[in-house]
């Protein structure tokens, strides 16, 4: 699994993105203004099969939406969870 950021995260979310992913043993990619392509392609590269994007409300960490990663490159939607 990948874990990164919405858009222009506060740091406050990067930061818990960053703990998630060294916690799980995963990989954290910094977002930038890498769209959702570039990060497919990157999980892909990587032979990861699902990024976590941790989103925000209010400059806080307020869910973690999940993309499946086919190995051809295909992505879709897998659901988000509260946090």
């Amino acid at each position: 699994m990948m874990f990164t950021t919405s858009r222009y995260a506060s740091e406050d979310t990067r930061e818990l993105a960053l703990v998630l992913a060294e916690k799980s043993d995963d990989l954290f990619i910094s977002r930038g203004k890498r769209t959702i392509a570039n990060l497919v392609e990157i999980a892909r590269k990587r032979g990861e099969n699902r990024i976590s994007i941790l989103e925000e409300h209010k400059g806080k960490p307020f869910r973690i939406s999940f993309i499946e990663v086919s190995e051809l490159g295909n992505w879709k939607w897998a659901g988000e969870k509260a946090l």
